[in-house]
């Protein structure tokens, strides 16, 4: 992924807009993927693990360093 996120992006996913989650969730859905898979196959439960750590860590965000 040669794109990077917009800093506005990541500040209204911070503050929680559905729309800037589903952004950065789509902008990481292929690395979730890869790093998802047990025995070369997608396994749903660790996929939905790694989704809800990275939202956990969007809200978790500071912007002071």
């Amino acid at each position: 992924m040669s794109k990077l996120l917009s800093y506005e992006t990541i500040v209204k996913a911070h503050e929680g807009d559905p729309d800037a989650i589903d952004t950065v969730l789509s902008h990481y859905a292929g690395y979730i993927r890869y790093f998802s898979k047990v025995h070369g196959q997608v396994n749903a439960e660790v996929e939905e693990y790694v989704k809800q750590k990275l939202i956990a860590a969007l809200f978790k965000f500071r912007f002071d360093r």
